[in-house]
């Protein structure tokens, strides 16, 4: 469904770079604020699985060593397994500010070894949404409390009582379906924050072999994609410098630049493998105290190969944690080894791990990752970051330093 112009604007009416999927169904959220429980500083965190699970367990895949020959067109396929793949993970996000209508969200994936019940860093990002409904974490209570209920073929609001990890919340159900998907949210009627997801989408048909070796192909049903999620936690953290207005080089800089090295070592094979790299920022929307931006990031390839590259989509706020800048006034009031943050259901402390003369680090350590982000005093700009991780037999660490400053 198309959005109209009014409705990517926020309450006063500035530009949001990223409306909500959830507008076309509560378009009166465009012009709400923000939940009394969303504020700068504020977390949530979400636990969720996914699933594949094959409907057929091999398919006919082109390759010109294979066994099998088309008959028409003489090209040759081979016969390949379809796995089944499972995966869990806490989504983790943090309001770094919220005014005007608009607030800005960071995000970090932590995924989480089921086998010993560890999490590691996976991804992180941002946006910046309208204030009553960010992404789908959240519609506005008010919005929600006016909206009729539907119970049409295709789409279903349902007001219910459900049940997430032992409470029982007042609740309105959104179910999207066709024939090969279905998709529900569940929010809270009292918070309006989303309580439960869940999805499911049917793969397109696959070709399987013929049965008893010769003959015709048979057509098998495509795997079938779950996830699944809830909420785990809502969390205030007292960020130290989240009433501090941002440093004057957010509103002005038109691009930041990071160079450094992937370093990939694995001691039990005694190898090491160092790929220099790049990342690359530049501004795509700013407020009084967030900035939206693009990160590309380049990483080279051994040579004759192209570099392997990715573009991010992030943010930073007024009230973030280890992202874009920290004022230099509240630099200079941190101590080491003070405690900015602790997240038990993943397994993370944030602290300042050193202070010496012209920056601060503060270090994300988990029982797989750790992330070091130094801080310049005079400017508050993030000046270096480094991320390590721990991935199976291999330790993985990304060493970037700021090439020129604002």
């Amino acid at each position: 469904m198309m959005l109209s112009a009014s409705s990517v604007r926020g309450a006063d009416g500035v530009q949001v770079p990223d409306p909500s999927i959830m507008l076309p169904v509560a378009p009166a959220a465009a012009k709400a604020g923000a939940p009394s429980c969303i504020k700068p500083g504020t977390r949530l965190t979400y636990f969720g699985m996914t699933a594949s699970i094959p409907g057929s367990y091999k398919q006919l895949v082109q390759d010109e060593n294979g066994n099998w020959v088309d008959q028409n067109t003489g090209k040759r396929y081979g016969e390949q397994d379809i796995p089944s793949a499972a995966s869990a993970a806490y989504n983790v996000i943090q309001v770094g500010s919220v005014g005007g209508g608009i607030v800005q969200l960071s995000t970090k994936l932590y995924l989480l070894d089921t086998s010993t019940n560890r999490c590691t860093f996976s991804m992180g990002g941002g946006m910046v949404g309208h204030a009553g409904c960010a992404a789908d974490y959240w519609i506005g209570p008010d919005v929600l409390g006016q909206m009729q209920e539907v119970n049409a073929q295709g789409l279903k609001i349902l007001r219910m009582p459900y049940t997430v990890a032992g409470k029982m919340y007042k609740a309105i159900r959104f179910q999207t379906e066709d024939a090969t998907s279905y998709n529900a949210r569940v929010y809270d009627l009292d918070t309006g924050l989303l309580i439960y997801y869940g999805s499911r989408v049917q793969g397109a048909p696959v070709y399987t072999p013929p049965i008893g070796g010769a003959g015709t192909t048979g057509l098998g049903q495509g795997s079938t994609q779950l996830v699944s999620g809830w909420i785990a936690e809502i969390k205030d953290i007292d960020v130290p410098w989240k009433n501090a207005a941002p440093p004057q080089w957010v509103g002005q800089f038109r691009q930041l630049s990071y160079t450094g090295m992937q370093t990939t070592v694995v001691p039990a094979a005694g190898s090491r493998l160092d790929r220099p790299m790049t990342t690359t920022l530049m501004p795509k929307a700013r407020g009084r105290e967030w900035v939206r931006f693009t990160n590309h990031i380049v990483i080279q390839s051994i040579q004759g190969m192209p570099p392997e590259q990715a573009q991010q989509e992030s943010a930073s706020g007024s009230a973030s944690i280890g992202v874009l800048w920290i004022p230099p006034e509240a630099l200079a009031s941190l101590r080491p080894q003070q405690v900015i943050e602790r997240h038990d259901l993943v397994g993370t402390t944030i602290a300042v791990s050193n202070a010496g003369q012209g920056f601060v680090t503060l270090s994300e350590t988990g029982p797989l990752h750790r992330i070091d982000s130094t801080y310049d005093t005079r400017t508050g700009i993030l000046s270096a970051i480094t991320l390590t991780q721990q991935i199976g037999l291999a330790t993985i660490t990304h060493n970037l330093r700021l090439t020129a400053r604002p």
